[in-house]
């Protein structure tokens, strides 16, 4: 076993790049969760402080952003494995990206409850 530039060889080189996906995931999902929460509880104590916040939206921007959403959360899945041997850091961009689609698609999903 050795140890290069935070990285572990095994002697099996996929077994590395699995690795460095499954890390990538994980460092995305985990942000994607975290933002979620914090827009979940923005959005739930905003509505006891003020009662239109911004519920008066029509349906066709909720869809249009939903949609928008899920288009960041594809594409940067896509780009992900399209460069699934890039390190985490090299990564962190594509999982901030589908960390905002997900924050967009609960704002929109919370706003499409409500009404």
């Amino acid at each position: 076993m050795v140890s290069l530039n935070c990285i572990v060889l095994r002697g099996d080189f996929f077994v590395m790049h699995v690795d460095r996906l499954k890390r990538t995931f994980l460092v995305a999902f985990t942000l994607s969760f975290l933002t979620s929460l914090i827009v979940y509880i923005v959005q739930s104590h905003s509505n006891a402080v003020t009662d239109s916040c911004s519920y008066l939206d029509p349906i066709v921007i909720d869809i249009l952003a939903f949609c928008a959403g899920t288009f960041l959360i594809v594409e940067s899945t896509v780009d992900i494995f399209k460069h699934k041997n890039s390190m985490v850091r090299c990564q962190l961009t594509r999982c901030v990206r589908m960390a905002l689609g997900f924050s967009i698609l609960t704002i929109h999903i919370l706003q499409f409850i409500h009404k």
